[in-house]
C-alpha cells in the first residue's frame, strides 16, 4: 500500500492525455484568442507560430523574464476535492477518475531586432487522466523542454515600415530541443507495472525510471510565409507556417524507452485589424492543424481582442469551446490571465479539458527603430 500511495504522490505532479495536439510552446495571449495567431504572432512567442512574422518587426523588442504557468481550470469541480482523501489509495483514484489533472509552467525569453528573432525555453507539462473504474487505465504524458529558437525572415515588396501598400515575408527558424520525459497508457493494477513497483522501488525517482523516463536531443525547422496588406487605418494579413518539419526525432541519450516527438503541425491563418490610437481591435482566423486527421471542427480557431489603453480583453473559440481573458500593461508589468479549453478526445467536443493560464511580463522592452 505505501507503494501504491508513492505513485499517486509522483503520478499526481505529472500530466497525461489522449489525441490533444501539443506544441513545443504556446502564447497565453493566443490561447485566449483561440489559438488563432498564424497570421498574428506579434508577441514573444512569432517563433513558436510563424517564423515569417517578424517581417513585420519595426525595432527592438525584448522580452527578458515571462514566467507561464497553466493549471486544470477546477471551479466547475469544486465538490470533487473537498475533504479530499491523504492516505487511501483507492478513495483517491476515486476522486481523480475521469478528472484531467493538467500542469504546466515554463519561461520563454527572446529578443526580436530588425527581421532576426531569438527565444530560450524551458518547460515543463504534466497531462494524466484516469480512466475506468472497474479496470483503471492511467494515460501520461510528461515531457520536460529546454533550448533555444532561431530565426529569419526576409521581405519582399514594400518595406515594414510602409504605412500603406502590400509586403510578403518567409521565414525559417531552427531549433534545438532537450527533451525528457514519458508518455503512455498504465494499467494501474496490472502485473506489469506492480511487478515494477516492488522491485527495488522506493523513492519517486525510481517509479519514474520504472515507468519508462527516457532523455534525448533533437534539431527542429519551422518555415512560414505571411502577406499583410495595409491601408490607414487597417491591416489585413494572411499567413501559413509548418512547425516541425517532417516531425523532430529525438535522439535517445537516456533510459530504455524512446522520446516522444514533436510532430509536424501545418497552419494557415487570416487576422484584420483596425486602429483608430485610443481604441483597436483585431479578428483572427485560424485553421490548423491542417495535416492531422481529425474532425474539420476541431481545426477551426477564432479570435477577438478589443484594445483599449492600458488593457485589451480577449476571446475566442477553438475546437468548439469558448475562451476568455484580458491583457494588463502597466510597465514594467504586464499580466495575461484566463480560461480556455482543450479537446481531449479524437472526436469533436468528446472530451473536455478546462485550463487556466497566468502569464506575467516584467522590464518588456519595445524600441522603434
Amino acid at each position: 500500500m505505501k507503494r501504491i500511495l508513492l505513485l499517486f504522490i509522483f503520478l499526481s505532479s505529472l500530466p497525461i492525455f489522449g489525441q490533444e495536439v501539443i506544441h513545443l510552446g504556446r502564447s497565453s495571449k493566443a490561447l485566449l484568442l483561440g489559438d488563432a495567431y498564424t497570421a498574428r504572432a506579434d508577441d514573444e512567442f512569432t517563433l513558436f507560430y510563424n517564423p515569417a512574422a517578424l517581417g513585420r518587426n519595426t525595432g527592438v523588442e525584448i522580452s527578458p523574464l515571462n514566467p507561464q504557468i497553466g493549471v486544470t481550470n477546477a471551479l466547475d469541480e469544486v465538490d470533487r476535492f473537498k475533504d479530499f482523501p491523504k492516505s487511501d489509495a483507492a478513495a483517491i483514484a476515486d476522486r481523480l477518475l475521469g478528472f484531467p489533472v493538467y500542469i504546466q509552467a515554463g519561461a520563454f525569453p527572446g529578443l526580436k531586432m530588425a527581421t532576426f528573432g531569438f527565444n530560450l525555453f524551458a518547460q515543463t507539462r504534466t497531462s494524466l487522466l484516469l480512466q475506468n473504474a472497474i479496470h483503471p487505465l492511467l494515460d501520461i504524458d510528461y515531457r520536460v523542454d529546454r533550448g533555444f529558437v532561431a530565426g529569419f525572415a526576409f521581405n519582399f515588396g514594400k518595406g515594414k515600415k510602409a504605412k500603406t501598400g502590400m509586403r510578403s515575408s518567409i521565414g525559417i527558424s531552427l531549433k534545438h530541443t532537450q527533451r525528457e520525459g514519458l508518455s503512455g497508457v498504465y494499467d494501474l493494477f496490472g502485473t506489469e507495472l506492480l511487478s515494477k513497483i516492488e522491485s527495488n522501488v522506493e523513492s519517486v525517482d525510481d517509479i519514474r525510471n520504472a515507468l519508462g523516463w527516457s532523455k534525448g536531443k533533437a534539431w527542429g525547422v519551422d518555415i512560414g510565409f505571411e502577406q499583410v496588406w495595409k491601408s490607414s487605418f487597417s491591416e489585413l494579413s494572411w499567413g501559413a507556417s509548418i512547425l516541425d518539419v517532417g516531425g523532430t526525432k529525438f535522439r535517445k541519450v537516456s533510459g530504455d524507452v524512446d522520446i516522444p516527438e514533436q510532430e509536424m503541425f501545418v497552419n494557415t491563418g487570416v487576422n484584420w485589424k483596425q486602429n483608430f490610437g485610443i481604441v483597436a481591435y483585431s479578428l483572427s482566423a485560424d485553421l490548423h492543424p491542417l495535416n492531422v486527421y481529425m474532425p474539420f471542427a476541431r481545426k477551426l480557431h477564432l479570435g477577438l481582442e478589443l484594445d483599449l489603453p492600458f488593457v485589451s480583453l480577449l476571446g475566442g473559440y477553438s475546437e468548439g469551446y469558448v475562451s476568455y481573458g484580458l491583457e494588463v500593461r502597466l510597465w514594467p508589468f504586464k499580466l495575461i490571465a484566463g480560461f480556455y479549453s482543450n479537446e481531449l478526445g479524437v472526436e469533436y467536443k468528446e472530451s473536455e479539458g478546462k485550463r487556466a493560464v497566468f502569464q506575467l511580463n516584467l522590464f518588456d522592452i519595445d524600441i522603434d527603430i
